[in-house]
């Protein structure tokens, strides 16, 4: 534990006002993907500790090794003051006794003009009180490569049968090419966008009683054919059982992928690097994997702010979300991600010339009220969130397609991993 503490310090971003040491305040914050966001954050918080003349150590720590130092920070007595996390793993952490109820902030951000989105509060509320506020609603559309599909001699996909078709085109035109970049690593992305794909062909972790375990049925066992099939002939690469939280950025950003499902990081970055790559590319909406329906469900995320149990700093923890979400403060931030953190307040939303005046995102609005969370059917659980945080889901896939089990025993062994987890 000692050497993990220092190397922490080391990392640490240090702001402390002239000669004042009255005061401690020890923030983790989650990776951005975005620089210019994340040394924002970092002013904000030499900012707070002015003002409150208290010293300031903020920390930017990557999602894909977030949950293990936490952990191990927990288990030596030594967690931040405050931490972000995703909204996702709201009632792993609270249901575990390391956050406490931060009801006053989510009040305050509700007497906001226009208040909050409210489809975002039930992750965040665990037994009747909220033990985070979303800092934004991470929206996931797909993209699409125009130029590619127009080359195959193919139209749009709807559906992701005609996605595996445009795919197929594309991928035996230019073999070098990924047809569909789906992360099937044990990467966060990866229990995110299977969760999108199996909802869209009908599949659901819960009944809406938030306990009855629905995973194996006909139409997830479906989806997981689909995903075999495409992994099988190639128009989904090996390469995504390695990639990482940016894997499929990456692929797309470089020109080797014709589709993939992200949040709109990738448009900004395109809008600052790849003009070019913008002009041929669609943000199109999450194709419908049954036969009928207008287009798929999408997920909805959020990087998330949660308090410590174990701080003694509560009071000030708490100062520092308000001050974090104040309008001057909060608005740069969401022009500076351009569009990859959607805010979570509509009145921005809907007033802000970087939605409003984008035809790219003129769907989102829709999506942020509309999209579905981790225990669909049910609402965000405890169990839900163990099991997004313990990446059965991924595993199951793995199992699939490294171990030679077949769909119907992927999907029953990651059934029986749930009904496990639900009877502890």
């Amino acid at each position: 534990m000692k050497c993990m503490k220092q190397t922490l310090l080391a990392s640490a971003v240090v702001f402390a006002a002239a000669g004042v040491q009255a005061q401690e305040l020890n923030i983790w914050g989650l990776q951005a993907f975005n620089q210019q966001a994340d040394k924002l954050i970092g002013q904000m918080a030499e900012e707070f500790g002015e003002e409150k003349g208290i010293d300031v150590n903020y920390v930017i720590v990557p999602a894909n090794v977030l949950t293990q130092r936490l952990a191990s920070a927990f288990e030596g007595q030594s967690s931040p003051d405050a931490f972000m996390q995703l909204g996702q793993n709201t009632q792993y952490y609270a249901a575990a006794g390391m956050t406490q109820p931060i009801d006053d902030v989510l009040e305050t951000m509700r007497a906001h003009e226009g208040g909050i989105y409210e489809s975002m509060v039930p992750q965040a509320v665990y037994e009747g009180e909220a033990h985070s506020v979303p800092i934004e609603i991470d929206l996931v559309p797909m993209f699409a490569r125009k130029d590619l599909i127009e080359e195959a001699g193919m139209e749009m996909p709807t559906t992701w049968q005609e996605l595996r078709e445009v795919s197929q085109a594309i991928v035996e035109q230019n073999p070098q090419y990924t047809g569909l970049g789906l992360p099937l690593s044990n990467a966060n992305d990866a229990e995110s966008d299977l969760r999108i794909l199996i909802w869209s062909f009908g599949g659901a972790m819960f009944a809406d009683d938030n306990t009855t375990v629905t995973w194996n049925s006909p139409e997830t066992i479906a989806a997981y054919q689909y995903i075999k099939d495409m992994f099988d002939e190639g128009t989904i690469p090996r390469s995504v059982l390695t990639w990482d939280d940016g894997g499929n950025n990456t692929a797309y950003q470089t020109g080797r992928a014709a589709f993939i499902m992200n949040p709109p990081s990738v448009y900004s970055w395109m809008v600052e690097n790849d003009p070019e790559l913008l002009d041929n590319t669609a943000l199109i909406g999450i194709p419908a994997g049954v036969e009928g329906e207008d287009a798929g469900s999408t997920m909805l995320g959020s990087f998330s702010w949660m308090v410590s149990s174990q701080t003694e700093q509560a009071d000030i923890a708490k100062e520092w979300i308000e001050f974090f979400f104040q309008p001057e403060h909060y608005q740069e931030l969401i022009e500076v991600t351009g569009g990859r953190w959607f805010p979570i307040f509509p009145g921005m939303a809907t007033s802000m010339p970087l939605f409003t005046e984008n035809p790219a995102f003129a769907d989102f609005d829709n999506l942020a009220r509309n999209g579905l969370t981790i225990g669909y059917k049910g609402a965000p659980t405890p169990l839900a969130s163990e099991v997004y945080t313990s990446k059965i889901i991924s595993n199951s896939v793995q199992r699939m397609l490294v171990d030679g089990l077949s769909p119907e025993e992927a999907v029953q062994w990651a059934s029986d991993e749930i009904e496990a987890l639900a009877e502890n």
